[in-house]
This record gives C-alpha cells, sequence and structure tokens, in this order.
C-alpha cells in the first residue's frame, strides 16, 4: 500500500458504481455491528450536502441491517455499498477515495486505517483504542466520539469544508504510516 497519484480514479470510482465527481469517503472492513456503521449512515443522514458519497468495501452479518438503515434513512446515492473488494484492487480503492473513516471503537490495530494512511489518505476514526495512536487531530485527520453521529457529522462536514488542508494531512498520514512498514 503506498500513496499513487497516477491511479484511474474516475476509472477506479466507475468500476465500483460510485460518483466520479463526488467527494469521496471510504470505509473498508467487515460489515459487523462492533464496527458501528450504524452511527456513520445516521451522520451522513445529518449531513444536508450532497457533494460526498461514503463508499463501504466489506461484506460480513450486518450488510443486510445496513442497508434496510440506508433505504429508511433514505441515503440511496449517498451510500454505495461496494461489496468485498480484491486484494489486487484494494491498493486503487484507497488511493481513489478522497478520506478514509473508521467508525469502529474497537479497533486493537486498525490495519485497514494504516493502509488508507499509507495511501496518504486524510482520516477521520473514532476515539477509541488504537485509532487515536494513528490520528493526531487536525495533523492528518480529526477523531470523533464514539457512537456519537451528530459529532461524526461534525467531524465529516469539518473535513469536507478543509480541502485545503488535504494534502498537508494526507503527507502527515503517509509520514505516520512509515512508522509501521514491514521495514520498521
Amino acid at each position: 500500500f503506498k500513496l499513487n497519484p497516477q491511479v484511474d480514479r474516475v476509472g477506479i470510482r466507475r468500476k465500483y458504481k460510485l460518483a466520479p465527481d463526488k467527494v469521496t469517503l471510504l470505509y473498508v472492513g467487515r460489515l459487523d455491528g462492533e464496527k458501528r456503521l450504524d452511527t456513520l449512515l445516521e451522520a451522513v443522514a445529518l449531513l444536508p450536502r450532497d457533494d460526498f458519497q461514503l463508499a463501504i468495501a466489506g461484506h460480513g452479518l450486518y450488510e443486510q441491517p445496513l442497508r434496510k438503515q440506508m433505504q429508511a434513512l433514505e441515503l440511496e446515492g449517498r451510500v454505495v455499498f461496494i461489496g468485498f473488494v480484491d486484494s489486487d484492487d484494494l491498493p486503487a480503492i484507497y488511493n481513489s477515495a478522497d478520506i478514509f473513516v473508521m467508525p469502529s471503537p474497537e479497533e486493537l490495530q486498525s490495519i485497514a486505517t494504516l493502509e488508507a494512511m499509507a495511501c496518504g489518505k486524510p482520516i477521520l476514526a473514532a476515539n477509541a483504542r488504537a485509532l487515536p495512536e494513528l490520528v493526531a487531530p487536525g495533523v492528518n485527520g480529526y477523531l470523533f466520539k464514539t457512537c456519537d453521529a451528530a459529532d461524526t457529522a461534525r467531524r465529516i462536514d469539518q473535513l469536507l469544508n478543509e480541502r485545503n488542508r488535504w494534502a498537508p494531512m494526507s503527507q502527515a498520514s503517509y509520514e505516520r504510516a512509515q512508522i509501521h512498514s514491514l521495514q520498521n
């Protein structure tokens, strides 16, 4: 996993049925209750803006309840379940996204967050377990209160409004991920 500015962002987004012109927040991981994707969907519903989309990559036991929640919250088109992503495509998915989001309060190390950081993504993450060790607020992203849709929405909105900070946050994420590289 590495930063790849040459990735065909539009092509990858089209392959996974994502709008090529919207800011893309990406979650990668299991779709299980402990990941608190329900809180993330509630947060998206709280934001009246339509200039972004949430891409959810993965599968799990909680997928159908999440799809029902998405429909109940009328988030079709703003939330896209892209399913399981083959390991060959995973670096391209990270590189085609704008922001990575991890709502889980149960992350012991969060390999997915580290992969996103190695691809230079600003991070939005729950303020729990290992995630505060990876995210320096205001440096490479922001932390939000666990299981708090309003605070999650506030942080999403804040980062969406700080587009000028994405490049330095991207660089900071990349540098912070190097501490966890195979060589180190």
